[in-house]
């Protein structure tokens, strides 16, 4: 998701009395306007916990998903005190929209909500945008970017939603989150699993998960998928094939490059960029030459990203296995 600055003019901020009052003109009917909630100081935000679960339902429904297109229509809107609100509130809606909100929130707050309370939720949309946030968490892990003593929590709260039945969407996104702890066994057979299963989303979750487990057993599954016959599985196993950056992948995304559905057509150019090496580069440059006006803007970008993977002596990717 990108937020933009659009140069939308922000509203002059509120007295406590104006906000107080704005607060109050919030009943049955009114005019929703979710601005006056942007970068609460701490006087207004114990004012809107008060106000908040007295709001009609319709109105905390509609000011959650306006201050969701607000943030991410303007960089200068910050709704994330208010929405810590609404997490906790009784209404499912208002939850799931809060926590898809907070988006960009990596903080410890939001983390333990998350594995102490919204893993738990009743409500299946609010433990899918439970696991959707938290597979933000997970990258951060593997940058290594969150203190360790979250990992076990995270990684468990991850499990936990793989292996609940009959809940596809949702143990789909905690798979791919999942797939950051590597030389995991446990992680390792869930993958596994869900690869052998008969649900082909599910197999497709798998491939990807394969793509950011960088496990090199995955490799020869990936290849294989990639001459697929559906098109989302060959997409998937195009784009894990640029994660591991192995150039045995080349010849068969030259191949995919050609290929009838525009996706995998897009995902192929942008896993050459990514495995890198003077052979990618030679491919990238002609196709940068393209008639094809999106063809052409994907590899100008894919060339970029190879420029950035290749060094100086011409080995491309994470793995150097000769050459192209």
């Amino acid at each position: 998701m990108e937020r933009k600055n659009d140069d939308l003019a922000l509203r002059p901020e509120l007295t406590q009395e104006e906000f107080a009052a704005r607060l109050a003109g919030l009943g049955e009917g009114a005019t929703v306007d979710a601005t006056i909630f942007s970068d609460l100081d701490r006087a207004k935000v114990a004012a809107a916990r008060r106000a908040w679960p007295k709001l009609p339902l319709a109105t905390r429904r509609q000011l959650v998903a306006a201050m969701n297109e607000l943030a991410e229509a303007n960089i200068e809107y910050t709704f994330g005190r208010v929405l810590k609100l609404a997490l906790r509130d009784e209404d499912p809606v208002v939850r799931t929209g809060a926590i898809t909100g907070l988006w960009e929130d990596e903080g410890e707050d939001l983390l333990a909500y998350l594995l102490d309370e919204a893993v738990r939720d009743e409500d299946l949309t609010v433990r899918e945008a439970a696991v959707r946030a938290l597979a933000r968490f997970s990258q951060l892990v593997a940058e290594e970017e969150i203190d360790a003593r979250w990992h076990t929590p995270l990684r468990a709260a991850l499990l936990g939603f793989v292996r609940e039945r009959g809940a596809t969407e949702l143990r789909r996104r905690a798979l791919e989150a999942l797939a950051v702890y590597t030389e995991d066994p446990t992680v390792t057979a869930e993958i596994e699993r869900a690869y052998r299963s008969d649900d082909e989303p599910l197999r497709m979750s798998a491939v990807y998960a394969m793509g950011r487990n960088l496990d090199e057993r995955w490799l020869d599954t990936i290849l294989a998928e990639m001459d697929s016959d559906s098109p989302g599985m060959r997409y998937e196993a195009t784009k894990a094939s640029g994660e591991f950056g192995d150039r045995r992948a080349i010849p068969q995304l030259i191949e995919r490059l050609g290929d009838d559905d525009r996706e995998v057509q897009l995902a192929a150019i942008g896993a050459i960029g990514r495995i890198g090496g003077t052979a990618s580069l030679n491919i990238l440059k002609r196709l940068s030459s393209s008639q094809d006006d999106v063809v052409r803007e994907a590899a100008e970008e894919a060339i970029d990203e190879a420029s950035f993977v290749s060094n100086p002596i011409g080995v491309g990717g994470l793995f150097d296995r000769g050459g192209q």
